[in-house]
């Protein structure tokens, strides 16, 4: 029995527009972010999808409840899909952490960044991603599941699906904003059968993402 599940990045939030990295940071939903959701939940509902989960940090549970509305579907919060915290990185531009956190930033190249001031450890956002995917598993089986979260965290979940080591962090993207990556999950055999999916922005107006 095929279970697939839908991860999609929130759309572009006040501080995505800053370009301010945001972790456990609640900015809200940007004007041009709304405007995102519009037009991803106008694609989404064309598809078939039983549930949608949604971090509980704003810019994610916003852009929820736009697809949400557009659905007919009511979002389910959980804090188990929020971005990693990352500390005394939260508030500044990838230019200021590079500046003020050269080594951090070097370990980018490959893996998750590590070695910052106040960050959750990349071992708990791993047991958050498995816990999470395991519940969506059991609670879901042979459904359509969309789960409305944040770059490294789809990250991070992608990379211990598709069993890939740390190094998989360097090698795959987060997308941009409302980026669409979609997995089959089949007992123990995981396909990824797209990622970083943003078509629907393709004629957007708005400013690149």
């Amino acid at each position: 029995m095929s279970t697939h599940l839908i991860f999609i990045r929130h759309a572009q939030s006040t501080w995505n527009e800053l370009r301010r990295w945001q972790g456990h940071a609640d900015p809200p939903l940007a004007e041009s972010g709304r405007e995102q959701a519009r037009l991803l939940a106008r694609r989404l509902a064309t598809w078939r999808i039983d549930h949608i989960y949604t971090s509980d940090l704003r810019r994610a549970a916003e852009t929820a409840g736009i697809v949400g509305e557009q659905m007919g579907l009511t979002p389910t919060p959980s804090a188990i899909w929020r971005e990693r915290g990352f500390g005394a990185l939260e508030g500044l531009t990838s230019e200021e952490i590079a500046a003020q956190f050269p080594e951090a930033w070097a370990a980018r190249m490959f893996g998750p960044i590590t070695g910052i001031p106040g960050a959750e450890v990349q071992e708990a956002v791993i047991a958050r991603a498995r816990a999470g995917v395991a519940g969506l598993l059991q609670n879901h089986p042979g459904q359509t599941v969309a789960v409305v979260s944040h770059g490294g965290l789809i990250l991070t979940t992608l990379v211990n699906l598709l069993g890939l080591p740390p190094s998989g962090h360097a090698l795959l993207t987060v997308g941009g904003n409302t980026a669409i990556s979609r997995v089959v999950v089949d007992g123990e055999h995981v396909r990824l059968m797209s990622m970083n999916d943003a078509a629907h922005l393709e004629l957007w107006l708005g400013e690149p993402v």
